[in-house]
C-alpha cells in the first residue's frame, strides 16, 4: 500500500528589490576650544613620574631593609597569622549566622513547615551544602524531638532525628546516610536504635530559650556523633507562639583542619584556646585524636611529647606567672623571647579574639625567623623590582582619568560591537585628541553596522562570538530538535495578491521569529515563506523537543490572526504545515572558506522537512517524529497518525499529530483521539470493518470531519475490497518529497 504528496512545489516568490539605504553618518563633536594632551605627552610624563617615584622607592626599600630585625618580623608574621584566623573565624560566624536566619524565615514565611520531614531534610541538605564550613543544622522542639542535617566528611551527610515516646519513656534515634552528588543526593542506608538524648536539658537549647537573639554555646556533640564543637541557636516564635530551636553547629575539628594549612614560620605552631585553658583548636595529631574521641585537651595537662611546641607556651605562661584569662585588652600580647628547658629561643604570642574570651597562641622557634632575614636579603632586588613595578601601576593609577576610563569605555563599545550590541554604543569624551577621534570613528562604525544588522541573526552571532565558535567550517553531531514549517497555499496566494503579499509575509515571518526566539531556538533560515529552526544549539537547551512543539503551536496561534484581503473583500485566514523531528544531526558552519551558515543537515534533518510535506497526504498541520514524541514525553498530547516510510528513507517511522500541551486539558478531546488510535490498530490488525466504522465514528465525533481518518477508512475499503498478501505491513510509502 502506498501513498504520496502529489501535490506541486510551489513555486519561489518573486521577492521585492531590496537595497542598503546608507544611513547618515554622525557628524564628529565640534572640537574643544581647550586644548587637548597627545597621546605621547601625557605618556612621557607618567614614565617621568615612575622613574622619580621607583628611585625614591628604591632608596626607602634599602632603609626599611637595613632596619629590620628578628622582633619586627616576629611581629609581622604573628599579625599575619592573626589576621588569617580571626577572618576566617569570623567569616565562619557569619556564614551560620546567616544560614540560622535563613532557615528561621523559611520558617516565619511558612515556605514550609518544620514538621514537614520532606521539604525540611532537602532545605536542611541545600543549606549545609551552600556552607561548606557547617557541620549541623537543626532544630530542636518542646516536646524533645530533634532533627538535625550533618555533614561527617565531604562524601558522607547524614538525617539525624530523634522522637520521643512519651508513653515508653524513650526516644529513637533514626540516621539516614547519604552520599552528595551534583545532582541529588544518593541515599545509602537507615538505621534505628534506641536513645536517653533530648534536647530539654541541652546547653544551646536551654541558652536560646533565655534570650531573644542568637546565642553561642559550646557542645559536645549531637546523637550519634560525639565531637566538641560551638553553636549558634535561637529560638523560633510563629504568631507569637514557641515553636522550637533553631540551631547551626561548627566542629572545632574543622577549625582544626583549618590551622593545619596557615604557615607558621618553618616549624612553629598555632593554636586557639579559651579563657580556661583549654584547647578549641590545633593542627597537631594529638589534638585531632582526641577531637574524634569527643575530649577537649587542657594547655596544663598537654603531654609534652605529643606537643613540644605547646608545651614551650605553657612554660612561657608560667615563668611570666599569667593568668591568661585575666587578660581582657584586644592587643597581642607579645612574651619576651622564651629560653626553653633544650636551649632553643621561642617567640610566644597570644591574640585575643572578639569571641567566647578565645585567644590565638603562636609558637615559632628563633632560628625560623633567622633564616627568613637570610632570605630576605637575598629577595631584595627582587623587592627593588617590585617596588619599581608598584610605582609605574602608581603612575597608570594617576593618569587614569585621561587614559584609562576612557580607554575602559572605548574597550567596553568594541566587546558591545563585537557582540552586535550597537543600541549599547555611547560618545566617550575624553581630552586626549586621540582618545577623542577614537570614540568619533567607533560611533560612525556602529551607524553603518546598523544598517546591516537587518539581514544578520544578531542573536546567533552574539551566542556564536560568546561561545568563542570561530567563523570557520566545522561541525559535531549533536541530539537535536529541527522544525520545519511552510505556509499552505502560498504560490496561488502570491500570484492573487502580488506585490500586496510583501506584507503579509512580513507579519508572518516576524511572528515565526518573535514565537522561535521565545522558545530558545534559533532560526536557520527563511526560504521564501518556509521557516527552519532547530533548538539545542549553539545554547544548549534541557528540553528541545517540548520546546519545539510548544512553539509549533504557537506559530499556529499567532498565523490564525493573520487575516490577508480574500477575493470578497473579505479576511481569508492562512494555514500552516509544520514537521518536526528529533535525532542525532551534525550541527555547525556549514560551506565554504567565503560564505558560511551555521546550520544542521543529516537524516534526521531531511525526516523533519518530510514531515512538513507529509502533511499534505493526511490533510493535517502539525507533524511530529517518533524521536520527538519520545522527547516531549508526557508534555504534549498527540495522536499516532500512521507508520509511514517517507520519500528517499527506507527506514519506515511511526509519525504523530501534535495536537496541543499537555497543560491545555480542555484543547483535545481525549474521546474521539482514543476512538481513533483503536481504528488504526483494528487497520493494522487486517480487521478491515472494524477500521472503518471506527474510522466513521472518529469522523462524525470531530466538527468538519477528521481527513486522516477519511484517507484510512478508504485504504481500507480498497484492503478490504483487495486484500493484501500475507507480508503486508501497515506502512505507508511515501512516492513522491
Amino acid at each position: 500500500m502506498s501513498a504520496s504528496s502529489a501535490a506541486p512545489a510551489s513555486s519561489p516568490v518573486p521577492r521585492p528589490e531590496v537595497g542598503l539605504r546608507e544611513g547618515a553618518a554622525g557628524a564628529p563633536a565640534a572640537a574643544s576650544p581647550r586644548r587637548r594632551l597627545a597621546l605621547r605627552t601625557a605618556l612621557t610624563l607618567f614614565v617621568l613620574l615612575s622613574v622619580l617615584g621607583t628611585a625614591l622607592l628604591i632608596h626607602i626599600s634599602w632603609s626599611l631593609t637595613a632596619r629590620r630585625n628578628v622582633t619586627d618580623v616576629a611581629g609581622q608574621l604573628n599579625a599575619q597569622i592573626a589576621n588569617s584566623i580571626s577572618g576566617k573565624l569570623l567569616d565562619i560566624r557569619r556564614n551560620a549566622l546567616a544560614t540560622e536566619e535563613a532557615v528561621r524565615a523559611i520558617f516565619f514565611q511558612r515556605a514550609i513547615s518544620p514538621e514537614d520531614e520532606g521539604k525540611r531534610e532537602f532545605i536542611f541538605y541545600a543549606l549545609l551544602q551552600a556552607q561548606p564550613e557547617l557541620s549541623w543544622i537543626a532544630f530542636g522542639w518542646p516536646t524533645g524531638d530533634f532533627f538535625g542535617a550533618q555533614r561527617v566528611n565531604e562524601d558522607l551527610v547524614q538525617m539525624v532525628e530523634v522522637q520521643q515516646n512519651p508513653l515508653l519513656h524513650q526516644a529513637k534515634l533514626r540516621i539516614d546516610r547519604y552520599v552528595p552528588e551534583p545532582e541529588e543526593p544518593r541515599f545509602i542506608d537507615r538505621n534505628f536504635q534506641p536513645t536517653s538524648y533530648t534536647v530539654l536539658n541541652q546547653t544551646w537549647y536551654l541558652k536560646a530559650l533565655r534570650s531573644n537573639s542568637s546565642e553561642w554555646s559550646q557542645t559536645t556533640g549531637f546523637p550519634g556523633r560525639h565531637q566538641p564543637g560551638i553553636n549558634l541557636s535561637n529560638q523560633f516564635r510563629l504568631n507569637d507562639r514557641f515553636i522550637g530551636v533553631v540551631d547551626v553547629t561548627i566542629e572545632l575539628g574543622r577549625l582544626s583542619r583549618f590551622l593545619t594549612g596557615v604557615p607558621v614560620g618553618q616549624t612553629g605552631t598555632v593554636a586557639i584556646i579559651d579563657g580556661a585553658d583549654n584547647i578549641m583548636a590545633s593542627p597537631e595529631p594529638a589534638q585531632r585524636a582526641a577531637e574524634e574521641s569527643g575530649h577537649m585537651r587542657n594547655l596544663d595537662s598537654i603531654d609534652t611529647e605529643q606537643s613540644p611546641l605547646l608545651a614551650v607556651a605553657r612554660d612561657a605562661i608560667a615563668a611570666n606567672r599569667m593568668k591568661l584569662s585575666a587578660y581582657k585588652s584586644m592587643k597581642p600580647l607579645a612574651l619576651d623571647p622564651f629560653s626553653a628547658a633544650d636551649g632553643a629561643i621561642y617567640f610566644v604570642t597570644f591574640t585575643p579574639l572578639d569571641f567566647r574570651d578565645w585567644k590565638i597562641v603562636t609558637v615559632i622557634p628563633e632560628k625560623d625567623f633567622l633564616a627568613n632575614i637570610d632570605r630576605n636579603t637575598r629577595r631584595l632586588l627582587w623587592y627593588v623590582a617590585g617596588f619599581t613595578l608598584a610605582m609605574i601601576l602608581a603612575a597608570i593609577l594617576l593618569a587614569d582619568r585621561l587614559i584609562g576610563r576612557p580607554l575602559l569605555r572605548i574597550a567596553r563599545d568594541l566587546h558591545h560591537i563585537e557582540g552586535f550590541r550597537l543600541e549599547r554604543i555611547t560618545r566617550v569624551a575624553s581630552p586626549l585628541r586621540e582618545l577623542d577621534d577614537l570614540s568619533a570613528a567607533m560611533m560612525q562604525m556602529a551607524q553603518g553596522l546598523t544598517s546591516f544588522q537587518k539581514y544578520l541573526p544578531t542573536e546567533l552571532v552574539r551566542t556564536l562570538v560568546s561561545q568563542g565558535i570561530e567563523a570557520k567550517p566545522g561541525g559535531q553531531q549533536q541530539t537535536l530538535t529541527v522544525l520545519f514549517a511552510d505556509l499552505v497555499g502560498f504560490t496561488a496566494l502570491s500570484e492573487r495578491l502580488g506585490p500586496e503579499i510583501v506584507p503579509v509575509l512580513t507579519q508572518y515571518l516576524s511572528g515565526a521569529s518573535h514565537v522561535i526566539a521565545g522558545e530558545s531556538g534559533t532560526i536557520d533560515k527563511f526560504i521564501g515563506d518556509a521557516v527552519m529552526a532547530f533548538w539545542g544549539a549553539p545554547k544548549p537547551h534541557e528540553i528541545p523537543a517540548e520546546a519545539a512543539c510548544r512553539a509549533a503551536l504557537a506559530c499556529r496561534r499567532a498565523l490564525a490572526e493573520i487575516r490577508v484581503p480574500g477575493a470578497e473583500g473579505k479576511g481569508a485566514s492562512l494555514h500552516l504545515r509544520i514537521g518536526i523531528n528529533t535525532g542525532i544531526m551534525l550541527v555547525g558552519n556549514i560551506g565554504s572558506e567565503e560564505r558560511l551558515n551555521y546550520t544542521v543537515i543529516g537524516d534526521a534533518v531531511n525526516l523533519a522537512s518530510r514531515l512538513e510535506a507529509v502533511n499534505k497526504v493526511y490533510g493535517t498541520e502539525i507533524i511530529i517524529g517518533e524521536a520527538t514524541r519520545r522527547a516531549a514525553g508526557a508534555a504534549i498530547r498527540v495522536r499516532e497518525l500512521d507508520t509511514v516510510a517517507v520519500y528517499g528513507r527506507l527506514e519506515e517511522v511511526a509519525i504523530f499529530e501534535l495536537l496541543g500541551l499537555a497543560e491545555d486539558a480542555a484543547v483535545v478531546d481525549e474521546a474521539w483521539v482514543g476512538a481513533y488510535e483503536a481504528a488504526l490498530a483494528a487497520y493494522r490488525d487486517r480487521r478491515w470493518a472494524e477500521a472503518i466504522a471506527g474510522f466513521e465514528r472518529v469522523i462524525q465525533m470531530r466538527t468538519g470531519g477528521d481527513a486522516p481518518s477519511a484517507m484510512l477508512r478508504e485504504r481500507c475499503h480498497h484492503c478490504q475490497a483487495d486484500p493484501p498478501t500475507a507480508g503486508w505491513r501497515a506502512v505507508t510509502v511515501m512516492g513522491t518529497k
